[in-house]
């Protein structure tokens, strides 16, 4: 009999939303130490240096953070942050994407995400975030409380 095979997308899947906030929280990883605090203050030397912790305080108690992709790369909305390299792959599926919404990767290329074109039909597409106080939909103290109220003790754009 063969067992199921198990990853933790479904194992997140199969526990819900609560189930998978005390996963990531740290509840079903192995014990960790306590976290280590820095020297008061350090020496010009090597030795001194080398005292210093791998990660702040901070950080080594904190179980939950939020890392998140944000770009020109999510203007168009489709598959995921590899959609700039794929879109320039004949016969892929973000190719075929961009090729009916925008036209041929040669004559509609990546950086109009950034400069700003018309698509197809017309629609004038750019990556520039507006905050909602300038009239936009970007509101990052309504993202730092989602976070917050999320239990994140971190958060930020990686790249």
């Amino acid at each position: 009999m063969s067992r199921p095979h198990l990853t933790r997308r479904s194992l997140l899947t199969a526990l819900g939303a609560g189930g998978a906030a005390v996963a990531v929280g740290g509840v079903l990883r192995p014990e960790s130490a306590a976290a280590v605090p820095g020297p008061a203050s350090y020496a010009e030397t090597w030795a001194s240096v080398g005292q210093h912790p791998a990660a702040p305080e901070w950080f080594q108690d904190a179980k939950f953070g939020v890392y998140f992709h944000w770009g020109a790369f999510s203007v168009p909305a489709y598959a995921n942050e590899w959609y700039p390299r794929n879109m320039y792959n004949n016969g892929s599926n973000e190719n075929n994407h961009h090729k009916s919404v925008y036209g041929d990767p040669s004559v509609w290329p990546y950086h109009h995400f950034i400069t700003g074109a018309n698509d197809r039909s017309g629609r004038f597409v750019q990556f520039a975030p507006r905050l909602r106080s300038a009239g936009g939909n970007f509101d990052p103290g309504e993202w730092a409380q989602l976070f917050a109220d999320a239990g994140a003790k971190f958060a930020g754009p990686s790249r």
